[in-house]
């Protein structure tokens, strides 16, 4: 029986077709699902809604924008932005930037990026309060695929920033500075995230500000 018409399971990799797939992405009631395909493969994952999801999310947008202000570097966020490359691959990472001279690349109207007209992010980065598996499992596997230049994910319950840079091979490695953002401390933006569990956003901006000086 086709997918199109049976019950979708989610939170996990499911065989199907490209064609099939995109046909039921495209359908109303899955815009509610994070979408991500590869290798044959489709995994679909209700939104997050969850507070500390949601919380550190925000402060983790805050902190990128406030590096960019302070240090002048061009930044152009997604937030939960669907990227496409027809017939093999899809992602909707919870965040993800393009960089210096690709900040404006993307046209206004533009609904999903189709990665053979247009760059590829610089930065892509999950939140992982109940996708941590994942995240580090076949979603790593995908951006080194798609060389994705640099790929985070923030770890929701253990208060971890795990950070790999991506080389043109595909290979990658842990990394504590960033490449993409001019150096900065990934422990820096570590800390300031566990602040969020104890002061309100203003006070984290200021206090990363500070630490910017």
């Amino acid at each position: 029986m086709s997918l199109l018409q049976s019950p979708i399971a989610t939170d996990t990799w499911t065989p199907i077709a490209w064609d099939e797939f995109v046909q039921l992405i495209d359908q109303s009631d899955q815009q509610h699902h994070k979408a991500y395909y590869h290798h044959g493969q489709m995994r679909l994952e209700t939104m997050p809604t969850g507070s500390d999801h949601a919380r550190d999310h925000a402060i983790l947008m805050l902190l990128i924008g406030l590096f960019g202000m302070v240090t002048g570097m061009p930044l152009a966020p997604r937030d939960a932005c669907s990227y496409r490359k027809p017939g093999s691959d899809e992602f909707q990472p919870d965040i993800s930037y393009y960089v210096g001279d690709n900040v404006n690349c993307i046209p206004k109207g533009t609904r999903v990026i189709n990665l053979d007209d247009y760059p590829k992010p610089d930065l892509v980065i999950e939140i992982s309060d109940t996708t941590l598996a994942d995240d580090k499992g076949e979603k790593r596997l995908q951006y080194e695929a798609l060389r994705i230049s640099e790929y985070w994910i923030w770890d929701v319950k253990n208060g971890q920033l795990i950070a790999f840079s991506i080389s043109p091979d595909g290979s990658s490695k842990r990394i504590d500075t960033s490449n993409v953002l001019a150096n900065l401390s990934l422990g820096l933006i570590e800390v300031a995230l566990r602040r969020g569990e104890v002061e309100d956003q203003s006070a984290i901006g200021a206090w990363f500000m500070e630490q910017m000086r």
